[in-house]
């Protein structure tokens, strides 16, 4: 079976920068992944892991260094327009800061439904109505929608995003740190809504997170990169099983009981 994105021996290094601007700087290196339609992964490793960089290079808002990713089969880089137009409308992303991925003044409701606007066929009166619906779904007051950015809390913001990202309908959504500007019950909230979402509609995920419990309570299954390799992977259910000690650490800080076992 095909999978809805993979990668195959995905590699990205950039110039050097600073005080050895020569230097090339290596981040990933051979990755193989993949996620399929309706599933959920977690995708775990250490602040400078290279799980970003990965995300950015699977939603093609970077070009890989070596290797290729796959929509659906259909190589990125070798997408027509009418391609490129169905991969934007397929995969979303939430990004960690939220203020840099919205128009400072733009209000809430034109945020959301500009997606809406470039990607469907919908009315103004549909796009209205599906704005309210996404405002309700990631838990915002409807009273939100004529506020710019700079009227909201971050948090907020983080969910107008989500909201826009939820837009169109489609088939991944990468939530890169997508709740990390929230505390642990609206995290929890937030991805149990999703997790709704996905058994209604069959959305996949990949949740990029250093938080191995959300990871945990939210993914099928959990990859870890570190160094920028992929260096172990676990189904988190019956048991969450890693050995990897890039995975123990992530383990150990949150949690010293938390019940994972070695593989």
């Amino acid at each position: 079976m095909t999978a809805l994105l993979s990668a195959h021996g995905l590699g990205k290094v950039y110039a050097g920068t600073g005080w050895r601007p020569g230097t090339p700087r290596p981040v990933l290196a051979d990755v193989e992944f993949a996620i399929e339609d309706g599933e959920c992964v977690a995708l775990i490793g250490r602040s400078g892991s290279g799980k970003s960089t990965l995300a950015r290079l699977l939603l093609g808002l970077e070009r890989p260094s070596a290797g290729v990713v796959r929509f659906r089969g259909l190589g990125l880089a070798g997408l027509d327009d009418a391609g490129r137009r169905a991969f934007r409308s397929a995969v979303q992303m939430v990004l960690q800061d939220p203020l840099s991925a919205v128009n400072p003044r733009h209000k809430v409701g034109r945020t959301i439904a500009e997606p809406l606007r470039h990607l469907t066929g919908l009315s103004a009166a549909a796009r209205r109505a599906r704005v309210h619906a996404l405002l309700s779904l990631v838990g915002l007051d409807q009273s939100i929608i004529g506020r710019l950015p700079g009227q909201l809390s971050g948090g907020q913001v983080q969910r107008v995003g989500l909201a826009r990202a939820l837009a169109t309908r489609p088939a991944l959504i990468v939530l890169d740190e997508a709740v990390s500007n929230v505390d642990a019950p609206l995290q929890i909230e937030i991805l149990d809504r999703l997790a709704v979402l996905r058994r209604e509609q069959g959305t996949a995920f990949l949740l990029v997170t250093h938080d191995i419990r959300l990871a945990r309570r939210f993914a099928d299954r959990v990859v870890v990169l570190d160094a920028g390799r992929i260096v172990d992977a676990s189904p988190c259910r019956p048991r969450l099983a890693l050995g990897h000690p890039a995975a123990r650490e992530l383990v150990d800080a949150v949690l010293p009981a938390f019940p994972v076992v070695a593989s």
